[in-house]
Order: structure tokens, then sequence, then C-alpha cells
């Protein structure tokens, strides 16, 4: 079996809030939805420098969907 340790991190209240509130909407944990960032971040391909711009461009539009997302629930 795995050791398992903890993660602390330092996050504003009210965008916890929000992130809780959606992450429950889905039926999910905090902690799955967490880990499975962390996992996708993990196993990303590390692109070689000046190699597949398309892949960089797509993570940068993703990650900024989901901000998008998570202000929008702040504003509600």
């Amino acid at each position: 079996m795995a050791i398992e340790s903890r993660l602390t991190i330092r996050i504003e209240e009210d965008m916890r809030t929000a992130f809780r509130n959606k992450v429950e909407a889905q039926g999910k944990t905090v902690t799955d939805v967490l880990l499975g960032f962390i996992k996708e971040y993990v196993e990303a391909e590390i692109p070689e420098k000046n190699h597949d711009v398309a892949l960089i461009e797509q993570r940068v539009q993703r990650l900024e969907s989901l901000i998008e997302e998570c202000l929008g629930e702040l504003a509600a």
C-alpha cells in the first residue's frame, strides 16, 4: 500500500467555496477532483523546446476556461 501524505494550499475563501459548491453539485469530492488535476498534470507530456505549440495552446485554453468557470461561479 502506498504511503499517503497531506497537501495544504492557500486559497481565497470565496474561491474555495465556489470550488466546493461546484464539486458537490457534480456529485464529486474535492479530493477526487484535485487528485484528477494533479494526475493529469503529472502525466502530461513535457513538450520539447519549440515542439508541439498546439498542445501548449490547448492546455492554456483549458486553464483559461477553468478560471472563467470559477470566476463565473463567484459572480453568481
